[in-house]
Formats: C-alpha cells, structure tokens, sequence
C-alpha cells in the first residue's frame, strides 16, 4: 500500500521569516516545507481564521506551494486552548477534499503565529475530478461495497463522502465510515467513485 503523507520522511533545517529565526521540517524526497517552529509572526488582526490565512498568504513562497493550492484550502475547524487557537484548513480541488492533505495553523492568544503544519498535495493539479467520475458508481452502490468488506452489524447509516485519493495515481473515491457494534469499532472504506475497486480500509476500534 503506498505511503501515506503522515509517513513521509523528514529533515530540518533553518530559516528566517522577517528576520526571526525559525524550523523548518522539510520531506527528506522533495524538500517541501512539511511544519514550521518558532515565533513565525507578530501579532496579527482578525479573528483566528483570518490571521491565520494571512500568514499562509505572506509565506507562498517558503511554503513552495502555488497560489492555487492555498487558494484552495477551505477552513476546517477552529479550536481554543489555554496555549491560544488552531486553525485547520482542508485542501481541496474542485470542491472536492484531498484526503491526508491539510495545514494546521497554531497561534498564540495575542495572534502570533508559532507552529504550522504543512501536507499539501501538489499532484492534484490538472486533475479534472468529472473525468475520473465519469460513468462511475452512486453513494448507495459505495455503501454496499463497504458493507461487504465486514461480518460485524453497522449501529448507523453510512454517510459517504466524495474525496481524491492520492496513491501510485489519483483516484476520485467514495470514502465510507462504518460504526461497527461488535466489536465497537470504525471501519473506513475507500471506494473508487468509477470503479467499485476498494482502494484501502482501516480500522479504528473505540475505546
């Protein structure tokens, strides 16, 4: 099974934004910037999301991502702690999430930004996802390949999700999550949206 990005190797290395010094963690393959460390910015205006989006727009150029990649990145969530807030963003393309491909903002209470994660998927560019749908299958015949992959009783019914999947070649996919009762667990299916094909599965049990 290919490598997923949260298994990519990496190396550090040093930097500067602004004359601060900084980490920087970079894929020991393609040198991409995977995570930043240090004070990346002073204070910044706006509500969280907004700082945070800021900082990524200044940093393109370090980041090594293209101006479309950022500009495809949708918030996610936006989260307090008592160390200040996280902003996550979900790359997508076309409208379409990229699965495992996010950028995790962290911020100080003041809004200065300290830490960033990188995982953007730059192989989706020139994807055209009406292509790799085309003549493909629905949710419900997703739902039913999914359920055939386990012997256990489903508690809910699946919601599936259309993703892009990014392995030896692209794929556009049905992503299902089962809620298992016995034994309590999660299973996730990935589903290809023209094939059928079960392109991978994994399970999560409940503690």
């Amino acid at each position: 099974m290919p490598r997923r990005l949260s298994e990519r190797k990496v190396v550090f290395d040093g930097a500067k934004i602004d004359g601060r010094r900084v980490e920087l963690q970079r894929e020991a393959e393609s040198g991409r910037v995977s995570g930043l460390r240090g004070f990346l910015s002073g204070p910044l205006e706006g509500r969280p999301e907004e700082a945070a989006s800021e900082f990524l727009d200044a940093n393109r150029r370090l980041l090594k991502s293209s101006r479309r990649l950022i500009g495809e990145l949708e918030l996610q969530k936006v989260t307090r702690s008592p160390a200040g807030y996280h902003v996550v963003f979900q790359q997508t393309h076309q409208g379409v999430p990229v699965e495992e491909a996010k950028v995790s903002v962290h911020l100080t209470a003041d809004k200065r930004v300290h830490a960033a994660q990188v995982r953007l998927e730059p192989a989706v560019r020139g994807l055209d996802v009406d292509q790799l749908s085309a003549s493909g299958i629905d949710a419900d015949e997703a739902v039913s390949i999914a359920l055939s992959t386990t012997e256990g009783s489903v508690s809910s019914q699946p919601e599936p999700q259309q993703v892009l999947l990014m392995e030896d070649q692209p794929h556009l996919a049905w992503k299902v999550s089962l809620t298992i009762e016995r034994p309590l667990g999660e299973r996730v299916v990935w589903v290809d949206a023209r094939t059928g094909q079960v392109l991978q599965q994994r399970d999560v049990a409940f503690d």
